[in-house]
């Protein structure tokens, strides 16, 4: 089974290293650079994860993930941020995120939290 994640993303540079990192993963991933990018293809497509960044144009990762809820989607998040904070931190915990990885993120710690969210829920 292919698992599709998408990664969404404002910066072209984040969004082009995960994709590389999982580019031999068998994983399908698909890319945004705006949250409101992001919300669309999350209501439209069927993905079993979401890497968002906490900061984009349009929509904060942690607005997405209650627009999400809020139309009775739900998709696993892990938010991903440069700046983060305890407000970020416990809204982020209120909406279900499963985990909020602090950028930069180490190629290592990313690939290991996807490889572990599948193998605990889908292996």
């Amino acid at each position: 089974m292919t698992f599709r994640i998408l990664v969404a993303d404002d910066q072209a540079e984040q969004l082009n290293a995960v994709v590389h990192l999982f580019i031999d993963s068998g994983y399908t991933i698909e890319v945004a650079s705006s949250g409101s990018d992001a919300l669309n293809m999350l209501l439209n497509n069927q993905f079993d994860l979401s890497l968002l960044d906490m900061h984009m144009p349009g929509l904060t990762g942690l607005e997405v993930i209650d627009q999400l809820k809020q139309n009775g989607h739900h998709v696993p998040s892990i938010l991903m941020t440069g700046q983060p904070s305890r407000d970020i931190e416990l809204a982020a915990i209120e909406l279900g995120v499963l985990t909020m990885l602090r950028k930069p993120i180490p190629a290592e710690v990313l690939r290991l939290t996807v490889h572990n969210f599948f193998s605990q829920n889908h292996g």
